[in-house]
């Protein structure tokens, strides 16, 4: 399973079995939502503590959060001793009220999977910052929820000031987002239905497989339930 484009021909190419599919589709949409928040933060950053997470890129933000596993932010970024960050982890619902205080969620690395962060932002209703990227990010970005920005400081803190200028309405980015994770989700769903008819498991419809998987309110995890994805129907087959 490949998350990006790019790596979906290079999967093609080498004749690997398998499908293209953002690993977006577990981020968990009954916590990551909009909320009645007031904005106390230009921008929010959730990143672990890692090198290529470019932490630094975020220092001309003013009211910047930035939210991690916990952790010191200033001895491992000592550009952004001001901004506001969480010394222990803190759970998701409260992760979901943080990122609805910013006007703008930042995506500042140059290489790694979907980055669920960016997800989380969107189904929160608030627009992303990004850097250029490689990884499969951008498949959920558009002209009305984001702004893809060259790899520099004054740049990342301009993007984030044309979101507070002219903020965009939260359940808009939110359905956007929603929309195109399940149509994901629908596609995992019909590729699972696939190899379990392949294998002589009889015929599942798509849907009620992401029925099943996808449309369980009440989940309390920052993703969808992986245990609800290890059932028989999955077990028999490895992906």
């Amino acid at each position: 399973i490949v998350n990006a484009s790019d790596e979906e021909v290079w999967r093609k190419r080498w004749l690997i079995k398998g499908t293209q599919l953002s690993s977006s589709f577990y981020v968990n949409e009954y916590i990551y939502k909009p909320l009645d928040q007031p904005k106390r933060y230009d921008a929010i950053y959730t990143a672990q503590l890692q090198p290529f997470k470019r932490h630094e890129l975020a220092k001309a933000i003013k009211r910047l959060m930035v939210i991690s596993y916990g952790g010191d932010l200033p001895n491992f970024c000592p550009e952004l001793a001001h901004a506001d960050y969480n010394k222990e982890f803190i759970p998701r619902p409260e992760l979901a009220k943080k990122i609805n205080q910013a006007y703008a969620g930042l995506c500042l690395s140059a290489q790694e999977g979907a980055m669920y962060a960016s997800m989380e932002y969107l189904l929160c209703g608030i627009p992303v910052v990004s850097t250029p990227s490689k990884g499969g990010r951008d498949q959920f970005f558009n002209d009305e929820n984001s702004i893809i920005t060259p790899a520099q400081a004054d740049a990342v803190a301009q993007a984030v000031q044309h979101w507070q200028k002219s903020p965009p309405n939260p359940e808009t980015i939110r359905e956007q987002a929603l929309k195109q994770l399940n149509g994901v989700r629908l596609n995992l769903c019909t590729y699972v239905a696939q190899l379990i008819e392949q294998e002589g498991g009889g015929k599942k419809d798509p849907q009620e497989l992401m029925e099943k998987y996808f449309a369980a309110p009440g989940i309390s995890s920052r993703f969808v339930r992986q245990e609800n994805l290890a059932t028989t129907d999955l077990e028999q087959f490895r992906l």
